[in-house]
């Protein structure tokens, strides 16, 4: 693939490995693993390129990117000054009054990430209507600065009350903010959407992470100056990357959304329209609900307990992955997860330190993973390494297998039948570097008809970001009733969706599709609903109220709340490729595996050797560069015509 210009490389950045696809017409797509750097991402993203092209030109570079993520989690955020009406001091502690936990009487929020001595409120007032009630003056702008200043902030967030409507305010602190020189996050600019409380937490989370994201970007810019790089971000969608580097709250979810974006092409390539995609990677899995194709998404999310209201695949996260750490609380009972090895020291078997048992040290254990195999950036296995951690546990190899399959069954259950949603019509697409070793035990117990594994299910995330369009959702709340005229404000919010697409450089067909939250006077949650031109918008609120509850209330008012116009380029891939590099066929002998409680003779097949209607029965390990499929007894892996296998399970 040497110096192919026209080569296109999605690149995924997980907690253990940075995955790498790169696709160059007239080339087989072709996959690498490097380890991810922690310290620096924007070095392991550096090698995967270099390592899957050398010598060869890229020309677009999307990844997805968890520097955001991490920084929250972590706190590893810059030092932030909060400004907001007077009176609203408080309103990152207050919060909403709902509970973490119902009744759990030690549970507690965390902490606002702008402390209160941070705060800097301002004498000024809007109406509900934009009209000022109290006037800001230049001599409280003149304040406010010198307020700000004497902080000595790293970034700054401002959020005034009712600036979704009328942002006359925002704007003129923030121009005399301006001064500083810091980073500043205007909420009227981000977040044009009612709700004070979630508006301020976007608004303080996207300023706290600014300058992280912006020292990475730069950074990465700099390592890869020629071709260029946008960043997935939480909604399905690529954004430039000065999109990304001013409003990285967009990114919250950067990573997982990619591979969800790709389960759902999948499942339709599959046959299947409606699905689960389940990612097991090194530290963590993700799961999300996908109809007719296409990923749900929300625009009510949190992370770590702090709410955004930015558009976001609907994904639910455990901490159990492949790294995930096996241990036993107070009580004597085994525990997995969340706590993880990481990249580094990593699993015990991978020998670069790590001393706890995981949950791929179970694997290695039970001869799930072939030590004699090279697995991504050289590492090879140490089932003694393995054998040695685990002995520490009250529990064997494969009772932490069920540990961590409980956590991750729960999860699943959590975006299908706790939302009233049969997984009987789901099937569940298996990928990251773990998931299909899980994927029909789980579906098993869920009740799932078919399990889906990719021809890359490795790298999947990494060839989402192939398949996700360049996309911006414009929003604006309204608080209307459905029978006022709506076609000016979906007018404004066409062009600036249109128009952003177009300044962050996208040169393709752009689509328009509109999207309303509503609900009934006197309710307090919003429905999100397709709009389309010739739709009765007051008969869509009575159609999805009555598929989301059972009933529809056709004599009380429909309020329209947000209006949402989401403007959509093209991806660089419309399809998932088929002809992939799986490596030389290899023909080795059966093996001793474990499944269950039970030791069983398994049969080795390699992936590189199976074509479109070729059949493997379990008990077996199905190998291929990038992760192992496991089959159970009983269980029956077809080939089907665009290279997936699929396993239906009766």
């Amino acid at each position: 693939m040497s110096g192919q210009a026209e080569a296109c490389a999605g690149v995924d950045v997980g907690g253990t490995f940075t995955d790498v696809v790169v696709h160059a017409p007239g080339h087989r797509p072709k996959a690498v693993k490097v380890p991810t750097t922690p310290a620096n991402q924007a070095e392991g993203v550096q090698r995967g390129v270099v390592e899957s092209l050398p010598g060869g030109t890229l020309r677009l570079l999307p990844h997805g990117s968890t520097t955001a993520t991490n920084a929250v989690l972590e706190r590893k955020i810059a030092r932030t000054a909060f400004v907001t009406t007077d009176g609203f001091t408080d309103v990152l502690q207050i919060a909403r009054q709902n509970r973490p936990a119902l009744y759990d009487l030690t549970a507690t929020k965390p902490d606002p990430l702008v402390p209160h001595e941070q705060v800097v409120t301002v004498a000024e007032r809007m109406s509900p209507q934009g009209e000022a009630i109290i006037a800001l003056t230049d001599a409280e702008v003149e304040r406010v600065v010198t307020e700000v200043r004497r902080l000595e902030p790293e970034s700054i967030a401002v959020s005034l009350l009712f600036s979704y409507v009328c942002d006359d305010h925002e704007r003129r602190l923030c121009a005399a903010l301006a001064d500083l020189g810091v980073p500043i996050t205007r909420s009227s600019a981000l977040l044009p959407e009612f709700r004070e409380f979630e508006r301020a937490s976007t608004c303080v989370l996207n300023a706290a992470i600014e300058p992280v994201m912006r020292r990475y970007l730069s950074n990465l810019t700099a390592r890869l100056p020629e071709p260029t790089i946008t960043v997935m971000t939480s909604s399905g969608g690529t954004a430039g990357v000065d999109f990304a580097a001013t409003a990285p709250v967009h990114t919250l979810l950067s990573g997982p959304a990619a591979g969800v974006v790709a389960a759902g092409v999948v499942a339709r390539s599959a046959g299947f329209d409606d699905a689960i995609a389940f990612d097991m990677g090194g530290t963590s899995t993700d799961v999300c609900l996908v109809r007719e194709g296409r990923p749900e998404v929300s625009t009510s999310s949190e992370i770590a307990g702090l709410p955004f209201r930015t558009p976001a695949v609907g994904i639910h996260t455990v901490g159990a992955g492949g790294g995930s750490i096996a241990w036993v609380d107070t009580g004597g009972a085994l525990r997995v997860g969340p706590h993880s090895a990481g990249a580094d020291p990593g699993p015990a078997c991978y020998s670069l330190g790590g001393e706890q048992p995981t949950v791929t040290d179970a694997h290695c254990a039970l001869g799930h993973l072939d030590p004699a195999r090279e697995l991504g950036g050289g590492l090879r296995l140490d089932a003694d390494a393995a054998r040695r951690a685990l002995a520490a546990l009250p529990e064997s190899a494969a009772g932490v297998l069920s540990v961590v399959r409980a956590t991750m069954a729960r999860a699943l259950r959590r975006v299908s039948t706790e939302r009233g949603v049969d997984p009987a019509g789901l099937a569940l697409v298996a990928y990251g570097g773990a998931g299909p070793l899980h994927a029909t035990a789980l579906a098993r117990e869920l009740g799932c008809p078919a399990v889906v594994v990719p021809p890359a299910p490795g790298v999947l995330s990494a060839l989402g970001l192939l398949l996700a369009p360049p996309r911006f959702e414009a929003s604006r709340t309204v608080l209307v009733d459905a029978d006022q005229d709506l076609s000016p404000a979906w007018a404004e919010l066409a062009t600036e969706a249109h128009r952003e697409l177009e300044k962050q450089g996208v040169t393709t067909d752009i689509s328009l599709s509109k999207v309303a939250d509503m609900r009934y006077a006197g309710q307090s949650h919003e429905l999100r609903i397709n709009v389309v031109e010739q739709d009765d918008i007051a008969e869509l609120l009575h159609t999805a109220h009555r598929e989301s509850y059972g009933y529809a209330m056709r004599d009380e008012k429909v309020e329209v709340v947000t209006l949402r116009v989401i403007a959509q380029g093209e991806p660089i891939l419309a399809e998932p490729p088929q002809d992939w590099d799986q490596g030389r066929p290899e023909r080795k002998p059966d093996r001793e595996i474990g499944i269950g409680d039970r030791m069983v003779r398994a049969q080795i097949i390699s992936r590189a050797a199976l074509r479109p209607g070729d059949e493997v029965s379990g008990p077996a390990l199905i190998e291929q560069p990038d992760t192992t499929t496991l089959l159970a007894d009983d269980e029956v892996a077809a080939v089907d015509d665009v290279g997936n296998l699929v396993v239906r399970l009766t």
